[in-house]
């Protein structure tokens, strides 16, 4: 009887430790999030154009920017309008009027998914307006500020799309003498972007 009684005692204190030996072994589960691109960090260069509603005319855009990480980052832009007026009954002379801005932006892009995001920002700087009108001809240089927003789609971790919308300020042109104001304007417009 006692035999017995050790016998089964011994193989339970077995069956128990065998078990309690698999406990062991068995490593824990882990869980970890999908892994997602990082942020771009680096140089970038785009360009895009714009339609002004109130000029009806396009903007031509160019920039090259720095990313920091984290949305935010620093670009230079400039871009070109150019509008021609041909002669009329009260005016015989073709005007030719050009405006190049040259702005230093701030934008901020948040990504809702690896793909597609948001950004927002402002710039400030100088605008050179050119005037020929006929013979005449006259510049300036003008403060230039703007804001602008939209969507962004990453095509691919060095390709994207953008489009959206600005407000460009130009502060008063001084132009044969006179002073030329409400040079405000909107666009909407589209471009492309490389990220390196």
């Amino acid at each position: 009887m006692k035999y017995t009684t050790l016998l089964a005692s011994a193989l339970a204190l077995s069956i128990t430790a065998a078990h309690a030996g698999d406990a062991v072994a068995t490593s824990p589960q882990t869980y970890s999030s999908p892994m997602t691109n990082p942020d771009h960090i680096g140089w970038y260069l785009g360009a895009g154009v714009d339609y002004l509603t109130d000029a009806e005319e396009a903007f031509y855009n160019g920039h090259v920017g720095y990313d920091f990480g984290n949305g935010s980052s620093l670009f230079l832009e400039s871009g070109w309008i150019g509008q021609d007026e041909s002669p009329s009954f009260f005016f015989p002379f073709s005007t030719d009027v050009d405006v190049v801005p040259v702005t230093l932006n701030y934008k901020y892009e948040y990504k809702f998914t690896e793909k597609f995001g948001f950004y927002v920002g402002a710039g400030a700087g100088a605008s050179y307006v050119d005037v020929n009108a006929g013979p005449l001809s006259d510049d300036d240089w003008v403060l230039t500020l703007q804001g602008f927003a939209g969507v962004v789609y990453n095509v691919s971790e060095t390709f994207e799309v953008y489009a959206g919308a600005r407000y460009m300020w130009l502060d008063d042109v001084s132009l044969f003498g006179a002073n030329v104001d409400d040079l405000d304007d909107v666009g909407v417009g589209a471009g492309i972007r490389f990220n390196f």
